[in-house]
């Protein structure tokens, strides 16, 4: 049930912000919009089961990188928060990796409100 609901709210939001973004955005807010929207498309497809795994680990590295170069150009404030959220999701990738004892509940809590 919680599940079904943060992934009803997740999709909502996704939906809704990246909506405007595209709608009534400059350059900076529908690029973004467009990689974190196909990002989030391309991501149940590079799972495992319920793990994120490597592929979900290079595609957030790669969205961080895009996203740090946009905000490199755009100089916007909201730039800069994205991708340093998106890079603290992408560094719990590297964090669960390298050590053994992180909850399985508290890695994928981080990268849903970070990284996502």
């Amino acid at each position: 049930m919680l599940q079904t609901l943060w992934i009803a709210l997740g999709y909502t939001l996704l939906f809704t912000c990246g909506g405007l973004a595209i709608w009534r955005g400059g350059w900076a807010e529908r690029s973004a919009a467009v990689l974190v929207i196909c990002a989030w498309l391309i991501t149940p497809h590079l799972q495992r089961g319920y793990d994120p795994g490597i592929y979900t680990a290079l595609l957030d590295a790669f969205v961080t990188l895009v996203l740090f170069a946009i905000s490199y150009r755009s100089r916007r404030l909201w730039t800069i928060m994205i991708t340093s959220c998106h890079l603290a999701g992408a560094l719990t990738h590297l964090a669960a990796h390298l050590s053994l004892s992180v909850g399985y509940y508290a890695y994928l809590t981080t990268l849903g409100l970070l990284g996502a």
